[in-house]
């Protein structure tokens, strides 16, 4: 193991394993012995192992140990002593997904799984002396406990690394073999975008996280330091890093946004900080008439990621997928009555500028409206269970007339009827109502078909309660949907059918 003091008056006191003793033994032996420590003996051996391998080499066993402790550090959350690549990395945190390496690379998203291949690429480049020389001033930093050096020199070795990154990816870029070469080095082309990203997002660092580190120290976090919910104060400075970036660069923004928002334990909360966002940038902006366009430039940048969030979610089910439709609902009501606003204002006192952003505000709210129309529809027929059927190679989904709606369902799907309410009310005020029109033909054929076939189902079997219970969660849905002549028709069956084999 390193050679810190604190480290090795640990392992002396850990019980002794035989020389020929299997390493799993070991390891359990170890975490027996740490179980005995109490909360402050675990961190300050953690810190000690963490100091260790952040000052040396490093070691096998280093890692063993703090692979043993970080169940029982979870909930203590210690402040950690990362390695120097990890120091660097820190940044892209909000930006990494776990999913692996496959697909187009997208803005603001790096597979967590491409850092391992992007800095060993730095390693075996001509640049990778500077970032020895930088390793070393970190450990000496470290050693020294001096947080400013250390700060000093992480940010040091992040602009080497972009700098890095950006010339290598540029000269494989010069010439297809060597753009295949280094693909393959880097294990896909997925992973090569992502190595674009990582550059992109090492160069940003010093405008963006100085807004993020000043937004976790006031919020409450979760425990793995994600930000619970945006208190008040986390919501201001949430909303003087816009209006201090918001006339940058947009590529500026487009990573702030996706870094703030990804911050949020819950993909839905960012949501609510988007009402907050535009709710509060309104009201500052009532004396100025440049102010009074940043709250549609706002829904113009941040619906750029809106769909993102969408897929993050989609996993998700219950309370919190009920409240993530209806914060979209509130959000999709609040971006057109807002788009309507400012096209008045800007009639009345813009100009050309003003005009040009307004369209772009305005086709960004009625993309993300189709977006969240299509996922309402899905999340709409939830009250309609399925199962798998397999009829020897082929799979069939078939009604399910054996499953009663749970009320977690139930109130998901009504909460997709109220979205796609919503989409359809800003459609009809935006023009763009045909692609919404499309969706909910879709949906009224969809629930004329189930309530027919449950209820010739009920009329050949008799009464049968699961059945029922899905005609009166499909009624509940219906009530949440646009109140136009078929819906209103479809309810009438729904409670006819109900009523007839109640």
């Amino acid at each position: 193991m390193s050679g810190q003091p604190g480290t090795k008056r640990v392992v002396a006191a850990a019980p002794e394993a035989p020389a020929d003793a299997a390493p799993e033994s070991t390891l359990s032996r170890l975490e027996s012995h740490f179980r005995t420590l109490d909360e402050g003996s675990l961190v300050r051996v953690a810190a000690a192992v963490e100091k260790a391998r952040a000052t040396e080499t490093g070691a096998a066993s280093d890692e063993q140990i703090l692979t043993c402790l970080r169940p029982m550090l979870r909930s203590l959350r210690p402040v950690r002593v990362p390695t120097f690549q990890r120091a660097l990395c820190v940044c892209l945190e909000p930006y990494l997904i776990d999913g692996d390496s496959v697909g187009a690379a997208r803005r603001a998203v790096v597979a967590r799984s491409s850092l391992a291949p992007w800095w060993r690429l730095l390693m075996g480049s001509p640049y990778r002396p500077r970032l020895a020389a930088a390793t070393a001033e970190y450990r000496n930093a470290v050693a020294s406990e001096r947080q400013d050096e250390i700060d000093a020199v992480v940010q040091f070795g992040r602009s080497i690394a972009a700098e890095a990154t950006t010339t290598l990816l540029a000269e494989a870029a010069q010439s297809a073999v060597r753009k295949r070469e280094l693909e393959v080095l880097l294990g896909s082309e997925r992973a090569f975008g992502d190595a674009a990203e990582i550059a992109r997002i090492l160069g940003l660092d010093p405008l963006l996280t100085p807004w993020f580190d000043q937004i976790r120290a006031v919020c409450p976090r979760t425990a793995d330091g994600r930000v619970h919910d945006f208190n008040p104060q986390g919501t201001v400075i949430a909303k003087n890093g816009y209006m201090h970036l918001h006339a940058a660069d947009r590529e500026v923004v487009d990573y702030y946004f996706h870094g703030l928002l990804r911050l949020l334990a819950q993909p839905w909360q960012s949501l609510r900080l988007v009402r907050l966002l535009s709710a509060d940038l309104l009201r500052a902006g009532g004396d100025s008439a440049g102010l009074q366009m940043i709250p549609a430039k706002l829904f113009g940048d941040l619906t750029r990621t809106l769909a993102e969030i969408g897929r993050t979610a989609t996993g998700d089910r219950g309370m919190t997928r009920r409240v993530w439709l209806m914060t979209c609902a509130r959000l999709i009501s609040d971006a057109g009555a807002m788009v309507q606003g400012m096209a008045e204002e800007v009639k009345e006192f813009g100009n050309a500028g003003w005009e040009t952003m307004m369209v772009e505000a305005r086709q960004k709210v009625t993309q993300a409206a189709d977006q969240f129309a299509s996922v309402a529809v899905r999340d709409a027929a939830l009250v309609l269970p399925q199962k798998e059927v397999r009829e020897k190679l082929e799979v069939r989904l078939v009604p399910d007339m054996a499953h009663s709606p749970s009320d977690d369902e139930v109130s998901v799907a009504q909460a997709a009827a109220t979205l796609f309410t919503a989409c359809r009310k800003v459609a009809e005020k935006e023009g763009f109502d045909r692609s919404i029109r499309a969706k909910e033909a879709d949906l009224e054929a969809t629930f004329q078909t189930a309530i027919n076939f449950r209820f010739e189902y009920l009329r050949a079997r008799g009464k049968n309660k699961a059945v029922s219970a899905q005609l009166q969660a499909l009624e509940k849905v219906l009530r949440s949907m646009p109140k136009t002549e078929p819906m209103l028709d479809l309810i009438l069956k729904a409670e006819r059918a109900i009523e007839r084999f109640r």
